[in-house]
């Protein structure tokens, strides 16, 4: 395949780096290679465009699963704080990644993140 052939339109709207990244993410994710895994997620959030805030959210969560995984809780955490509530509750990529945090009590990082969850849930209506 020729990289600099001809791709329609619709193809370079959706298709760019950022979404290559994403599914390259997922995919590490799934491997359990999570320190590639969150390399994607950065580069991923890097070249998102800015009214994309669904997969912003979505790539913000699994970079806090990775970090979580590698056992960096507040990194983990102070990432998942970044995940703006209606995405948290409303999505549910998003919000059945972001319950792991729950189960990882390990840090003060993930307590706060507990403290946090039960705040947005109680001002979701």
């Amino acid at each position: 395949m020729d990289p600099d052939g001809y791709r329609p339109v619709w193809v370079l709207a959706f298709y760019d780096q950022a979404e290559l990244d994403s599914l390259a993410l997922s995919a590490y994710l799934t491997l359990g290679d999570y320190p590639t895994a969150e390399f994607l997620a950065h580069r991923c959030l890097a070249a998102l465009r800015t009214h994309m805030r669904r997969s912003h959210a979505i790539t913000t969560t699994r970079l806090a699963h990775a970090q979580l995984a590698q056992g960096d809780f507040e990194a983990a955490a102070d990432n998942a704080r970044k995940v703006p509530a209606d995405a948290a509750t409303q999505h549910a990529r998003v919000s059945r990644i972001l319950q792991e945090f729950g189960a990882a009590r390990a840090s003060a990082a993930t307590q706060g993140w507990t403290e946090h969850t039960r705040k947005v849930r109680k001002a979701t209506p």
